[in-house]
C-alpha cells in the first residue's frame, strides 16, 4: 500500500520516463512507483508526437492521478490535458510564454544547470527548478557532474523549490536535501528497476526521514 499522502513530508520524489520504454512498460512502472511514494511522473518522450504524448497522459491518468503528471517540453499537451503542468528544457518555450498557454493552476518547471540559469528562471516566474546533474550519471557519461557547490548557492538565494537530479541514490538523497533541495528526481534508478515500488519506497523513506533544516 502506498504511504498516505498526509503522512508524507513535503519533499518530493519525481520520476522521469526514459524515452526507451513502451507505454505498457511505463504504465506498470508508474503504477508501482506511485504506490511506493512517487509524487510526480514526468512524461519525457522527445521522439513522440503531440498526439502520442496526449495518449500517454490519458492512459497514465488511469494509474496515477492527473495532478501527478507533468509533460516535458510539450506545453500544448500539458494545457490540453489539464495535468499538473509542464517542465521546460533549454530548447522549450520561455516560462513567460508557457504561462500564456497553461491554466492558472498548472505548474511551470525549468531545468537549470547554473546559478545564472536559475536566476533567469526564477525571474521569469518558474514554480520550481530542476538542477543537475549532481553526481555521475549513466545518462550523461561524458559530462562531469556538477556536485552541490553551486546548487547550495541557488537554494540559499531563492525560495523557489529546487529538485536535484543526476545519479541520486537513496543513500545520496540526504546530501542533496542538505544542499537545500526540496526533493529529488530519478530516471533509470526507478524506470529500469525490477521492482519499481520497492525502489520508490527506498527513496520515499530517505526523503521522509531526513531531519535537516526546512527551507
Amino acid at each position: 500500500m502506498p504511504m498516505p499522502k498526509q503522512m508524507r513530508t513535503s519533499r518530493e520524489l519525481h520520476v522521469i520516463t526514459s524515452g526507451r520504454q513502451t507505454l505498457e512498460e511505463v504504465l506498470r512502472m508508474a503504477e508501482a512507483a506511485y504506490a511506493g511514494g512517487m509524487d510526480y511522473l514526468h512524461i519525457r518522450e522527445k521522439q513522440r508526437t503531440a498526439r502520442e504524448c496526449m495518449d500517454w497522459v490519458r492512459a497514465l491518468a488511469n494509474v496515477v492521478p492527473l495532478a501527478s503528471l507533468l509533460v516535458n517540453d510539450r506545453v500544448d499537451v500539458s494545457a490540453a490535458s489539464g495535468c499538473a503542468g509542464a517542465h521546460l528544457a533549454y530548447h522549450s518555450l520561455e516560462v513567460s510564454d508557457a504561462r500564456q498557454v497553461l491554466r492558472r493552476e498548472q505548474k511551470v518547471g525549468r531545468s537549470v544547470h547554473s546559478f545564472a540559469e536559475a536566476e533567469q528562471a526564477v525571474t521569469a516566474g518558474a514554480d520550481y527548478l530542476m538542477y543537475g546533474h549532481i553526481f555521475p550519471s549513466g545518462s550523461k557519461p561524458n559530462l562531469a557532474p556538477r556536485g552541490t557547490g553551486e546548487l547550495m548557492k541557488i537554494t540559499a538565494r531563492w525560495t523557489v523549490p529546487v529538485i536535484g537530479l543526476g545519479g541520486i541514490t537513496p543513500e545520496r538523497t540526504a546530501e542533496v536535501l542538505a544542499a537545500g533541495c526540496a526533493g529529488v528526481a530519478v530516471l533509470s534508478g526507478i524506470t529500469n528497476a525490477a521492482d519499481a515500488k520497492a525502489v520508490a519506497m527506498a527513496y520515499r523513506e530517505a526523503l521522509d526521514r531526513w531531519e535537516g533544516n526546512e527551507k
